[in-house]
């Protein structure tokens, strides 16, 4: 049978709905026949929330998502023991039979195909079943999750087909691969129609002007860098990005601890998210687990154990919070710490919320250590090697398991006054103004602790230079900010230091090896799936994966 993604996990006339549940009271989980949906405005809206899904369970942290396996795992955030499985990601020894990129292929297109469902259905609906206007704004929401999608596609594979319609017969599914100009260029089309049909509100876990405004800025920012190299791009990220910015609808959470809580997962800073619920309801999320703590599930610790922070993360080698060079023998390890890939310091908040560094089933002195009461004061110790990701803090005692409530943040406010940063600094336009309102206010908010403000020469602020020196500071600062949120490889790539950036000089015992002397340029992308090849002689594996 001609068959081009596995489409025998399709079903071509049926879509699956979920919730997505900031915006859905109660969820839903069914088979429902298109056709008798998609009579009315309440049907429309029901059949959007299965796109929601579709999008959120192929892009969100779960396994594999797509801002974990591409963002985080080959980066300079974590690294990996030579258990895990996604060692081949980190090492840079994937194949075209990796199971793990097979499985994240055919599931973006199986979801891609539900949200092109949505698009083409809800837009053949006719004005006795729908208005107009709320027809076109549900499509616009559907547009801007094909968009992402997409976006992920052409990043992470750059050759890829690009499926513009639903497939809704499984004959003559030979389709060859676009470039990534023209990928890039119907992600553009589907976002500028979403901008121009969306509200401009902060959305509660939906789509909305804003949310498409932003991203829109930052494709056109990727585009500055691979596989496009087109610096026009700059001006054309100011733009949209500023309208965010202007648009007065996002503004920063005051306390950054406070961005990634339970209680405040819809807060102002959220320009778009992905939602969860539970536990006990197979709505949640992993990233609870995932990004957690060393110790057992039930004391708050992550499920698998399954990463580290990078130590040139975590903090300098030297000075307060001092991680030490750890290695047998004399003399330790150096650090790399390039301009681009600065350490925290132990007194940015940012360092404290985000990387654990206590086990929870082990006590210093009297019993276990609760990760959050040794986030300040001197009970917050080093165990060497095993400090982890824990940006989304688990409850006490746990429940949670793979199920974490908590939403997961796609693009956040601060994200776009980072890239509108780099934007300006793109066009060499950068000023002290510019800094002070973008990379500079960022660095205020880290030096905001529960009991004080940390003094400004601890954290300095951003004094605007070569537009070289400002696009490492901006770089650096984007992986303190946004560490674990799935952006930095796209954000190495772009800047054209991804190479350089995967040098890990981790100790061994705490890291399945150095990913750099096994890296080669071609690997800046991923192989197209051997399974797909052999299903469709259409498609052209990438250079240098044959």
């Amino acid at each position: 049978m001609k068959n081009l993604i596995s489409f025998k996990l399709i079903l071509i006339s049926l879509l699956f709905i979920g919730c997505q549940e900031d915006f859905l009271e109660e969820p839903t989980s069914s088979i429902i026949d298109p056709e008798t949906l998609l009579t009315s405005k309440t049907g429309a809206e029901v059949y959007t929330v299965g796109a929601y899904e579709a999008t959120r369970n192929v892009i969100a942290s779960n396994w594999p998502g797509w801002l974990n396996i591409w963002g985080v795992i080959a980066v300079d955030e974590v690294v990996l023991p030579g258990w895990s499985t996604f060692k081949p990601i980190y090492l840079h020894t994937l194949s075209p039979s990796d199971n793990i990129i097979r499985t994240l292929w055919e599931n973006m297109y199986v979801s891609l195909n539900r949200v092109n469902s949505v698009v083409d259905r809800v837009g053949a609906m006719t004005e006795d079943q729908i208005s107009v206007a709320d027809r076109d704004k549900l499509v616009a929401e559907a547009r801007f999750l094909r968009a992402i999608i997409n976006f992920g596609l052409v990043s992470s594979w750059e050759n890829v087909p690009l499926m513009k319609n639903e497939t809704v017969s499984l004959e003559n599914l030979e389709v060859g691969q676009s470039t990534p100009q023209e990928v890039y260029a119907f992600i553009e089309e589907d976002l500028i129609f979403a901008k121009n049909n969306l509200e401009a509100t902060q959305g509660g876990g939906k789509a909305t002007k804003g949310a498409a405004q932003a991203l829109l800025g930052k494709v056109y920012l990727q585009m500055t860098g691979h596989p496009i190299n087109d610096a026009s791009y700059f001006a054309k990220a100011e733009n949209e990005l500023k309208g965010v910015i202007d648009s007065n609808v996002y503004s920063l959470v005051p306390y950054y601890p406070d961005i990634f809580t339970q209680d405040n997962e819809q807060n102002n800073e959220i320009i778009f998210s992905f939602g969860f619920d539970g536990p006990g309801m197979d709505q949640g999320g992993r990233i609870g687990t995932l990004y957690g703590p060393l110790g057992t599930s039930i004391n708050g610790g992550a499920s698998g154990n399954n990463w580290y922070v990078n130590w040139e993360l975590a903090g300098p080698a030297t000075g307060p919070g001092n991680t030490g060079n750890w290695a047998k023998g004399k003399g330790g390890k150096p650090r790399n710490n390039h301009p681009f890939a600065q350490p925290y310091t132990d007194d940015d908040i940012r360092s404290r919320n985000n990387i654990v560094k206590t086990h929870v089933n082990r006590g210093y002195m009297n019993g276990a250590i609760w990760p959050d009461d040794a986030m300040f004061g001197s009970i917050r110790r080093e165990w060497k090697g095993n400090w982890k990701p824990w940006k989304w803090h688990n409850i006490r005692p746990s429940n949670w398991g793979n199920d974490t409530p908590i939403d997961e943040a796609y693009i956040r406010y601060a994200d776009v006054l980072l890239m509108y940063a780099e934007a300006l600094n793109g066009q060499s336009k950068l000023t002290q103004a510019d800094a002070d309102m973008t990379v500079n206010i960022l660095r205020e908010r880290a030096r905001l602790f529960p009991d004080e403000v940390k003094d400004e020469t601890l954290l300095p602020n951003l004094t605007v230079g070569t537009q070289q020196y400002n696009a490492d500071e901006i770089l650096s600062e984007r992986r303190k900010e946004l560490c674990f949120e799935g952006w930095r490889r796209n954000d190495l790539i772009r800047n054209g230091v991804y190479h350089e950036a995967i040098n890990s000089s981790q100790p061994v015992w705490s890291n399945s090896g150095n990913p750099q002397p096994q890296y080669t340029p071609h690997e800046i992308r991923w192989p197209i799936p051997a399974s797909e090849l052999q299903i469709n002689p259409e498609l052209v594996q990438n250079e240098g994966y044959n």
